[in-house]
């Protein structure tokens, strides 16, 4: 059995005739050769592929963190860095290890962004034109103008 713990795993052990159980990590394991006697090979094998899938797992490059700003904190070759979405999609052959779905996420997130900032310009640059193109009368200041009333 294992048990997880803040960043190794603990494997739990019965220890027979007793009832008592012992905590033992990965390490502790390998560094004694009286417990490796002690452990049936069928459990020893199947902490060898924990141990062998959870290291490949730390080496895979995967999303952390999502911060505010479209950016992210990833976990790349063994070090957390925070990257803009913007870096993440132009260098997305850095990125070749991260997970498809999360790729197409912040792809997603940064054009959705983009394409808010794009419409927000153009919605400036036509308030602007209407502005320059009707000039105001002499009088504009003083006239307010007046909403229907709706209808009850």
């Amino acid at each position: 059995m294992l048990k997880k713990n803040s960043k190794e795993y603990l494997y739990l052990f019965k220890l027979y005739g007793s009832h008592d159980f012992v905590k033992l990590s990965h390490a502790d394991i390998l560094a004694s050769n009286q417990i490796l006697s002690a452990i049936r090979p069928r459990d020893l094998i199947k902490i060898a592929l924990l141990e062998s899938n959870r290291k490949e797992e730390e080496k895979r490059c995967k999303v952390e963190e999502e911060l505010r700003g479209n950016q992210y904190r990833i976990h790349l070759h063994g070090n957390s860095e925070t990257f803009s979405g913007e870096s993440i999609c132009r260098n997305i052959d850095y990125f070749a290890d991260l997970n498809p779905q999360e790729v197409c996420k912040i792809a997603y997130a940064t054009g959705f962004l983009k394409g808010r900032a794009v419409s927000a310009h153009i919605g400036r640059a036509a308030a602007e034109a209407r502005r320059q193109e009707t000039p105001a009368p002499d009088g504009a200041g003083k006239v307010l103008a007046l909403r229907r009333a709706r209808p009850r």
